[in-house]
């Protein structure tokens, strides 16, 4: 494969990410995408087969810059302890493709998903959080904040910022952290709520 083969291969695989992303597979055409990278619906068949196959490269993409992103923050995170991740769009596209991706039933998506939760969950037991149900706390917490992903574009424009921006990202983000440290309702009301909601379980369970 030459170094032009290689080129036309990444940009339909770039505009397929973005495409996706926004609209969802379904709803995106193998013309959309060979419009947007300028190429022929023939060659993307030539490099990818079907549309399917075109999703499977896009998947295997964004799961390996995700993981690239995240090792990069943690190296640098443990090598400055006032390490901050900077605000990168691309980042935050790969998060709305791996969250549509998730609704359109990609198995990569998901096993990406079931990965994190794994994650999450380990880290709330070794902290001695999530409560009663760390799996479930866990599960909770990486789906509300990849929502906040999703759902990046209409937040934004109900906030009256920009999408894809730092003050957008920042502004969302600040929020949902505030939500998270300072709960709605009343912590001996969700108490109880929890303690009814274990019950109900135990009863299923039984």
């Amino acid at each position: 494969m030459n170094s032009e083969d290689l080129t036309a291969r990444a940009r339909i695989r770039d505009a397929a990410i973005r495409l996706f992303a926004d609209r969802g597979m379904e709803k995106t055409s193998i013309l959309d995408i060979a419009e947007a990278a300028g190429v022929s619906g023939g060659l993307i068949r030539h490099h990818f087969g079907s549309k399917d196959g075109l999703r499977e490269a896009c998947d295997t993409r964004v799961h390996d810059e995700l993981l690239r992103f995240k090792l990069e923050a943690l190296e640098k995170g443990g090598a400055d302890a006032g390490f901050l991740p900077t605000f990168d769009p691309r980042q935050l596209l790969l998060r709305r493709y791996l969250g549509r991706a998730m609704i359109d039933g990609s198995a990569a998506a998901a096993r990406q998903f079931a990965e994190v939760v794994d994650e999450t969950e380990a880290y709330f037991r070794a902290a001695d959080l999530g409560g009663a149900d760390p799996r479930a706390a866990a599960a909770a917490l990486v789906a509300m904040t990849g929502g906040l992903f999703v759902f990046h574009a209409p937040m934004a424009e109900v906030l009256g910022e920009a999408p894809d921006t730092h003050e957008a990202t920042l502004r969302i983000m600040a929020a949902a952290a505030h939500v998270l440290t300072h709960p709605p309702a009343d912590p001996e009301l969700l108490g109880k709520v929890g303690e009814t909601l274990s019950k109900v379980d135990t009863k299923r369970r039984a």
